[in-house]
């Protein structure tokens, strides 16, 4: 994947061997710089990814502002990860098989249990993964809570279940070490998620993999 940012000399960034840091200064271009990654229109206001087929369009892409609400148990990961382990450990026949018999002593167990009830009873014909999963609490587990854990954790769960192509973490710089931006690096181009950062403060120096470019108040542009 290419990041182009076609207001600032054409520059490039590949995004399988580099992580994107870009800092703006100006507060037009910085707001301009998320709407392209968050709304897809066309012509782009400054940037888009480069698929290699097709641009990104904002599907593709997730937007990380607030690291402290960061969850790895919204729904909409929730359902990724349950279908998921449909589509994969139970499409193997020999498992599938397994746990339908699960289901049905399962089942079976209520209906007899509940005989005491002087109701008529029945259970569902059909009980999907989504519904087991969902049953036993099945969510993507974190051993730490910290900003950077979280954050690599997220990466791993988006790469597995393909919930995205890029991720932009906006501003993290203020909340993360040095040590901690390289660990989350190394996870993004190990899992192949394209990986920018959106920063407000221009910082001297490059961390592992970095390629920065700087556009100041007058619009100059530096890449390094």
């Amino acid at each position: 994947m290419i990041l182009r940012l076609y207001n600032c000399d054409n520059a490039t960034v590949d995004l399988s061997e580099n992580v994107a840091v870009l800092e703006l200064a100006r507060q037009e271009i910085f707001n301009n710089v998320l709407l392209d990654f968050t709304e897809t229109v066309f012509p782009a206001r400054e940037l888009a990814i480069d698929g290699g087929n097709d641009l990104l369009c904002n599907n593709d892409i997730i937007c990380i502002r607030d690291y402290f609400d960061l969850s790895l148990k919204n729904k909409t990961l929730l359902n990724k990860l349950y279908k998921h382990v449909d589509s994969t450990v139970f499409s193997d026949p020999e498992e599938r098989m397994n746990l339908e018999n699960l289901i049905s002593r399962l089942k079976q167990y209520f209906l007899d249990t509940l005989k005491c009830l002087n109701v008529d009873l029945d259970v569902s014909p059909e009980i999907d993964v989504k519904d087991i999963c969902a049953m036993i609490g099945l969510v993507p587990f974190c051993a730490e809570e910290s900003i950077a854990s979280k954050l690599e954790q997220y990466i791993i769960v988006c790469a597995e279940l393909k919930l995205c192509r890029a991720i932009v973490l906006v501003q993290v710089k203020a909340y993360l070490s040095s040590e901690e931006l390289e660990m989350i690096y190394r996870c993004a181009l190990r899992n192949r998620i394209g990986l920018i950062l959106v920063e407000s403060v221009h910082r001297e120096g490059k961390l592992f993999s970095e390629k920065k470019i700087f556009i100041d108040e007058d619009f100059s542009d530096m890449i390094f």
